[in-house]
């Protein structure tokens, strides 16, 4: 009789494999789909290869994906390695960093708090922020605070969206919702706000609002970081666990610990 924990997870594509043999090793069976698809915007170009003309002072990449998208944006009409030599390069996250180092770039600094927040208390400690020119280079959703904050400070901000979400509705991805809420989990993780309203935004769309809301409050929810768990608990539901690190190992260390200590009560 299989009594391991079950998981389910929205993860893009490209990871789910990853994510399910992480999961395995951790113990835990898995059910994971990806709710939307990052689409690359090849209408960047003219905003990147501009930002490096007019000159830039730091450049900012969020995640793995923002990382991916910009350097195929670049391929073969802008050489973006050779562009962020001398520039301070930031990275968000274990995985933003390496895929940097995969395209040859340097690193130049990565919070350690995987968050916009983290991103904003590194540059704060370093000062001297007035007149800066810096650069994002990010999803079209990301958030507007750290913007804001680093205008405030005097900084000249340019955010590029290198890539968008573009949710998925089609019969196959309603089959899979219609299987997840029969698969009945024990945890469900939400890596990101966005994940999380894309989520709500399905079941409305499929008519399994309410059989969705019946799953999140049966199961314990896991968020990645305090945005995504704010954004859980404005709609009114619980959030079990929250990984201050944005990585899915981190999730499902938090994961294991905490099946360990329900299995001991």
């Amino acid at each position: 009789m299989n009594t391991r924990r079950k998981i389910a997870a929205f993860r893009p594509d490209n990871v789910l494999k990853r994510s399910k043999q992480k999961s395995d090793r951790h113990g835990f069976d898995f059910f994971g789909f990806p709710v939307f698809e990052l689409v690359e915007r090849k209408e960047a170009l003219p905003e990147i290869t501009g930002v490096f003309e007019a000159g830039v002072d730091i450049v900012v990449f969020t995640s793995y994906n923002g990382v991916k998208n910009s350097f195929s944006i670049c391929e073969g009409g802008f050489n973006l390695k050779e562009q962020l030599k001398g520039v301070a390069v930031y990275a968000i996250g274990p995985a933003t960093r390496r895929e940097l180092v995969r395209c040859g770039v340097q690193v130049d600094f990565m919070p350690e708090d995987y968050s916009a927040k983290g991103l904003m208390a590194l540059l704060d400690a370093q000062g001297e922020l007035e007149a800066k020119r810096i650069a994002f280079l990010r999803s079209a959703e990301g958030g507007n605070e750290i913007l804001a904050f680093l205008r405030e400070k005097g900084a000249s901000v340019t955010d590029i969206s290198v890539y968008e979400v573009q949710i998925i509705d089609s019969e196959e991805e309603k089959k899979l919702y219609a299987e997840l809420v029969k698969y009945k989990p024990d945890y469900v993780i939400f890596t990101s706000a966005m994940t999380f309203k894309t989520f709500l935004e399905l079941a409305e769309r499929f008519g399994l609002h309410e059989s969705a809301l019946a799953l999140l409050a049966n199961a314990d929810i896991a968020a990645i970081g305090d945005l995504t768990a704010e954004s859980i608990r404005k709609e009114g539901m619980k959030v079990d666990i929250v990984a201050g690190k944005s990585t899915f190992t981190e999730v499902l260390n938090l994961l294991k610990e905490h099946a360990s200590e329900r299995e001991k009560d």
